[in-house]
């Protein structure tokens, strides 16, 4: 069972197990995959960012919602505003997004449960790829508000007393958005204390 981030020295030590470690990589790769530009980039930023400049004339926004969510509109009472930006800003922004997911999922892999050892940049890697991660699984479980939180735990807690049937991918994205949640926490507390 997982037990909390803690500063040791300059790293940060969790207890995670060998599962636990592979659910946390499982979903920071589908989010990698999720998130990374259609188009890869090179080994040069600045080239990466001359190719990225108009190569899209109309950039629509994604019709994914969860996607949608991680790339909101820089304007939304001005159109092309909107698409002005995500046609300069786009393709740079699900990059970094893959990289810092990417540096995680490095530092994960690394790891030697029930040990996870994490330097100061791979920490903050985790922190920010989980929150593109909750983002996903709160877009995907109707999570806007507290209230909406508030009716799916009553549901799970309604399903495990068994006076009602819950929809097991239901369950198992819930459990995986709680357990994320904590992880993060726990880590940006662990920063915190230093």
């Amino acid at each position: 069972m997982a037990t909390a981030f803690r500063r040791r020295g300059e790293r940060l030590v969790g207890g995670f197990d060998a599962e636990e470690v592979e659910v946390v990589l499982h979903v920071l790769r589908l989010t990698r995959d999720f998130v990374a530009p259609e188009r890869p980039g090179s080994t040069d930023p600045f080239l990466d960012l001359i190719a990225g400049l108009g190569e899209d004339a109309d950039p629509q926004e994604p019709s994914d919602p969860a996607l949608a969510r991680l790339l909101p509109p820089a304007s939304r009472e001005d159109e092309e505003q909107a698409k002005e930006f995500r046609r300069l800003t786009e393709h740079g922004l699900r990059s970094r997004k893959a990289a810092t997911i990417a540096t995680a999922v490095a530092a994960l892999e690394e790891a030697e449960p029930p040990e996870l050892s994490l330097d100061t940049e791979q920490a903050h890697a985790l922190a920010v790829a989980l929150t593109d991660v909750r983002l996903i699984l709160g877009e995907r479980l109707g999570l806007r508000t507290d209230e909406d939180s508030e009716r799916l735990h009553e549901q799970l807690e309604d399903a495990l007393a068994g006076r009602t049937d819950l929809d097991p991918v239901l369950a198992q994205q819930m459990a995986y958005y709680d357990f994320l949640s904590w992880v993060q926490e726990s880590i940006t507390t662990a920063m915190l204390e230093g």
